[in-house]
């Protein structure tokens, strides 16, 4: 893999333990670089990274707190 690669996987632990999960993307980013962006967003879909997934946790919450403040 390159180092540019590496240094940009090195800003997160939570990377380099996605990576062993899904140990395909090791194979991708070390053949096709480019595929990095795709790499991030993978991990952000299935991670629940995404700002859509952090409002809807919000929500969640929101609607608990609702729920035991309500009895």
């Amino acid at each position: 893999m390159r180092s540019e690669i590496i240094n940009q996987l090195d800003t997160n632990i939570d990377y380099w333990y996605y990576l062993r999960e899904y140990p395909i993307w090791h194979r991708i980013l070390s053949r096709h670089p480019d595929r990095l962006k795709a790499f991030f967003s993978d991990y952000k879909i299935k991670r629940k990274k995404r700002m859509i997934d952090k409002i809807d946790d919000l929500n969640t919450f929101i609607n608990l707190a609702e729920g035991f403040l309500k009895k």
